[in-house]
Parts: structure tokens; sequence; C-alpha cells
């Protein structure tokens, strides 16, 4: 088992993000683990105002991962050493980017300071895809919110 949560790479790819001065937060499920809920995902998704941004490819670049711009109906995407991240750039049921990205939680993760869409935002987006997956996971968000919710008062 490995003693982190971030590999190097990946680590440092969300500080060269954050030099650069990239906006985007950490959103699903892996938002969701670090905020208490008990849940497991095997990727990373990080919603960004603009995934065209070209900062986002140099910080893939300076920490030896690699870029794909996408093209048509195909979605850029981060790969090699920082497959694990998903990029998103729609939350369904939710404002604007920029809007969300005013009310995100900081939390220090490993040395590196994360905007992290609330749990609250993640039900609500979650409720809105209605997907199967996501309607499956949803006991474990609200508990996890209802503790969050217990403690403030």
């Amino acid at each position: 088992m490995a003693d982190s949560a971030l590999t190097d790479a990946e680590r440092r790819f969300l500080q060269e993000l954050e030099l650069r001065g990239v906006a985007y937060m950490l959103v699903g499920l892996s938002a969701a683990s670090l905020q208490g809920a008990n849940t497991t995902t095997l990727d990373i998704d990080l919603w960004f105002e603009r995934t065209s941004d070209p900062r986002i490819a140099e910080a893939a670049r300076a920490v030896g991962g690699d870029w794909i711009s996408g093209a048509g109906t195909m979605p850029p995407q981060l790969a090699g050493v920082l497959d694990r991240f998903d990029l998103v750039n729609y939350m369904h049921g939710l404002e604007r980017f920029e809007i969300e990205l005013a009310h995100a939680k900081t939390i220090a993760v490993e040395g590196v300071t994360l905007r992290v869409l609330p749990l609250d935002r993640i039900i609500a987006s979650k409720r809105a895809a209605d997907r199967p997956k996501d309607r499956a996971v949803l006991p474990a968000l609200e508990e996890a919110l209802a503790a969050i919710e217990g403690s403030d008062s």
C-alpha cells in the first residue's frame, strides 16, 4: 500500500498549476473523500475554468506528463504519469465554475493547497447527473455531510 495519496508527479503537477495561476478545483469522489465521505475512486477529477488553458499543458510537461489536446467530441486529457487525473469542464446541476470556485473549501494535502468543491455541491451534482453510479454513492455522501453539519453545531 502506498504511503501517499498522490504520486510525486501528481503532487508536482498540482503545485505547477498553482504556480501558473490556473483556476481549477478538485471535484467528484476524490473531493468527497477529503471531506470525510467513506468512498473510493480510482481517478482524481479536476474541474477547470477552461480546459483550453495552455498553462495546463505547460504544467503537465513540467512534471513529465503528457497532454492530449483533444479534437472534435474528444475532450483534452492528461496521460502518462498524470493519467489518474480526469479533466472536467462542466458539472451537472451546479452554477458556473467561477461561482462555485468562490465557495470552494481549501484543504492541504501533502503540502499542496487544494480548492475543493464542498460536499453539499458534490451531492447536488450527483443528484442532477442521476446516473446509477451517482445514485449508489449518495448515501455515503449524505452521511458524511450530516456528520459535518452535526459537528458545526
